[in-house]
């Protein structure tokens, strides 16, 4: 007589036990998010209708510009400085475009800083350039030390500044902003503050500084002495140049020159 086995089937129940893991942990943690995400939309209303009324509200409308380290100007000239209106809305104005306006406008100023003064001001800090010489063409401009050109110009030498000579015009004209790039003009206005930091000539004026042929370098002090440099080993000639004068006075009515350029020195008498 045959004989049934039964077998005995296992439910596979794992699957249904990580789902009912997963979404008991998820209900968890909705849960315990609830408040948080409740705080962050109220948070996020509350900023979208601050922006709302600050777009909006009249109180944030342009009415001041106060331009700093310029000198007294009227409310019409500061407008018309930064080329705004009043009654703008100071919160969506974009006072990068300002300040690279104004920079494209007044190269002269060397940085410009624009910022919002809540609720209706801004302001604007300038920092000139600084003239650190100038240079003769058929007229006297003024250069900061990264020779950019500056505002104005003279017929007559300005005073205390001195002179570079002999810096070719370019061609694209004298333009207010624009950087000299003659690399003689470059070394002569490098020369200076050398010169000047170092405090080789003492007591003397620096009066000019020449450009001659094949890109030399001369000075004149006091207005009539000539150092001729060359234009190479510039700072060891000075070197040269400090030790000279720590044993002879530098006297125009004796000295009309001293050569650099050789091995040995040359005085030339009046």
């Amino acid at each position: 007589m045959a004989k049934f086995f039964k077998t005995k089937v296992k439910k596979k129940t794992g699957g249904n036990s990580l789902a009912l893991h997963v979404w008991g942990a998820f209900r968890k943690m909705i849960f315990f998010s609830l408040p948080y995400l409740l705080v962050l939309v109220g948070v996020g209303a509350l900023f979208g209708g601050i922006i709302a009324y600050a777009i909006n509200s009249s109180v944030f409308r342009l009415t001041e510009v106060k331009i700093l380290n310029i000198g007294t100007v009227t409310q019409a000239q500061a407008f018309n400085f930064c080329e705004l209106k009043p009654g703008e809305n100071l919160i969506t104005l974009d006072l990068v475009n300002v300040q690279q306006m104004i920079k494209r406008r007044h190269p002269e100023f060397k940085e410009v800083l624009v910022r919002r003064v809540l609720p209706n001001r801004i302001e604007v800090l300038l920092k000139r350039r600084t003239p650190a010489a100038q240079i003769a063409f058929s007229k006297y401009v003024q250069v900061d030390r990264d020779m950019i050109l500056l505002p104005g110009s003279s017929t007559v030498p300005f005073k205390n500044l001195t002179t570079i000579e002999g810096v070719p015009v370019p061609r694209a004209g004298l333009l207010v902003g624009m950087e000299i790039k003659d690399s003689a003009g470059v070394k002569a206005l490098k020369l200076t503050e050398v010169i000047h930091r170092s405090n080789v000539l003492r007591n003397h004026i620096l009066t000019k500084i020449k450009i001659a042929d094949r890109d030399e370098l001369f000075l004149v002090v006091d207005g009539s002495v000539e150092i001729r440099l060359g234009n190479n080993h510039l700072i060891e000639r000075l070197k040269i140049l400090d030790q000279t004068l720590k044993t002879m006075e530098l006297d125009p009515s004796k000295i009309r020159y001293i050569d650099l350029r050789f091995d040995d020195l040359v005085i030339g008498p009046v």
